[in-house]
């Protein structure tokens, strides 16, 4: 899995972009609250995997820190994910191609305009 690197600017602008301009205050106040490791790492996997409904980015940031590292593995690889019940019986070349087609699916989402 890679790790991406992203930070508070990253957290506004997906906010802006995906998220209701009504619903901003309360989701910053959420985001503000929050403590856990990789925090704007997981907000962002939280603000993926909610893909612009309120209500479940708010369940995504409640679960967060118990769950952090879930939250994140399914925004960051959902293929792998996915397979995780076979990913050892799977051959290198393919666990590859999961990989870097889930790092590409990120790296899109997460740069789209």
């Amino acid at each position: 899995m890679h790790a991406p690197e992203v930070g508070e600017d990253d957290v506004e602008r997906i906010l802006r972009r995906d998220y209701p301009a009504a619903a901003h205050a309360d989701i910053r106040a959420t985001i503000e609250r929050l403590e856990v490791r990789f925090k704007w790492r997981v907000v962002i996997a939280c603000l993926k995997n909610a893909a612009g409904d309120v209500a479940k980015l708010h369940r995504q940031l409640a679960d967060a820190p118990g769950y952090y590292r879930d939250i994140m593995w399914e925004a960051e690889s959902p293929n792998e994910k996915k397979r995780w019940s076979r990913w050892e019986r799977l051959s290198d070349d393919e666990r590859a191609t999961f990989a870097a087609e889930d790092r590409r699916q990120y790296e899109d989402w997460l740069h789209r305009a």
